[in-house]
């Protein structure tokens, strides 16, 4: 069995928000270093809906679906990179029905406007967007480092946090930059 790049989250101690957690979790299903994804087969994408919950996404879940996840992530990526493309990121977007959603209590949020994938795809994007009015969404990046590519949240006072880990990431490329200094040096 493959190891999922979720588990990889307990390495990384982004401590992300709880509205946050499946937008991080969804940006991370695939795992540049390894190659690990878990969008790449229509099976291990069930899998990863039905680990969060996402039963009835899963058994109505098809190819077409998992294309546009897969296209949707990319997508999501490339602009917490500072590499998007806002026009082909609006196309993807305006296809997933979001909806005033009104509780009990008063309360009023936006949510998914129908099921199954683009239901979940909806919730995502409706965390987004409340993440952009909350002032949060700036704080998820995407590491520096070119092998990583890990989406953490930047809990930094000043929000300058560059790689996923310092100990790991960090390390690495701080290490790299001296040898390279070193070795000009000579």
């Amino acid at each position: 069995m493959m190891v999922s790049p979720l588990t990889r989250e307990v390495a990384v101690a982004s401590a992300v928000p709880p509205q946050l957690s499946l937008v991080e979790s969804y940006l991370n299903s695939v795992d540049v270093e390894s190659g690990l994804d878990d969008l790449d087969s229509l099976p291990r994408f069930q899998r990863w809906l039905r680990d969060h919950g996402r039963d009835g996404a899963a058994g109505t879940a098809t190819e077409a679906d998992l294309a546009f996840a897969c296209e949707l992530r990319a997508e999501l990526r490339a602009e917490l990179a500072g590499e998007g493309r806002p026009d082909r990121l609006d196309a993807l977007a305006s296809t997933v029905a979001l909806a005033a959603r009104f509780a009990r209590d008063g309360t009023v949020r936006l949510g998914p406007a129908g099921p199954g994938v683009r239901g979940i795809l909806g919730e995502i994007l409706a965390a987004i967007v409340h993440a952009e009015h909350d002032g949060t969404w700036p704080r998820l990046k995407i590491c520096s480092a070119d092998t990583c590519r890990y989406v953490y949240y930047d809990r930094s006072k000043n929000g300058s946090r560059r790689w996923c880990s310092m100990d790991v990431c960090g390390n690495r490329n701080k290490t790299r930059a001296y040898r390279d200094r070193n070795r000009a040096g000579s």
